[in-house]
């Protein structure tokens, strides 16, 4: 964790601490079902894993979100994910990392399902800002490093906008009372925003 990220994490726990069990795990879904076209685009291009496998665990997650699945047999979500997990390093290719930043978004989600943790929330949070900066480094600022990279992440608009994507979240989990399958719905449509990631990557 650099500085920056260390920072940020801290902020999203504090941010977290009022809200109950459902509600991270809200949150946790949503910022992985924000990352899902990352995942789903790699995997298609690569030929990797079983891409409908990983699909069910994230809409098991949103039936938990909406009430309709308890999370006792979530453990085994978690091995169908670890059959799922790309090694970057079998990979000449950056989306192999931004494929493992969605698999790892979602072990946040799962867990927190599981046992209500914000410390998992504000990880998929935190990560999916980092795999912004990957990104970002990789596809327009290779040659930059250090404070001068950190400045050009921090103003680039795919930063801010997924910023303003979490506090949005925030926000409307924090005013939503109980969860209700109407409130899921609502927010995994928000949350996949027509299929393009934070990364601006579109499966269309």
């Amino acid at each position: 964790m650099s500085l920056n990220t260390r920072m940020q994490y801290a902020l999203f726990l504090k941010q977290l601490q009022h809200l109950s069990h459902w509600q991270l795990t809200t949150i946790a879904t949503a910022v992985t079902e924000r990352s899902w076209p990352n995942y789903a685009l790699f995997a298609e291009l690569t030929d990797f894993g079983q891409l409908s496998d990983v699909r069910h665990c994230l809409n098991m997650l949103w039936d938990n979100v909406a009430g309709l699945q308890p999370s006792k047999n979530f453990e085994r979500l978690l091995e169908k994910l670890d059959c799922n997990t790309p090694d970057a390093n079998d990979f000449d290719m950056i989306g192999a990392q931004l494929a493992l930043d969605t698999i790892v978004s979602m072990h946040c989600a799962i867990n927190c399902a599981m046992e209500p943790s914000n410390g998992e929330v504000a990880s998929a949070m935190t990560l999916s800002l980092s795999t912004i900066g990957k990104f970002i480094k990789y596809s327009e600022a290779p040659d930059l490093k250090g404070t001068e990279l950190n400045q050009y992440i921090l103003q680039h608009e795919l930063y801010n906008a997924q910023m303003d994507f979490m506090e949005s979240l925030i926000q409307q989990v924090s005013q939503e009372g109980q969860q209700s399958k109407e409130f899921a719905r609502r927010l995994q449509k928000l949350s996949a925003n027509e299929g393009v990631s934070q990364l601006g990557i579109s499966l269309n």
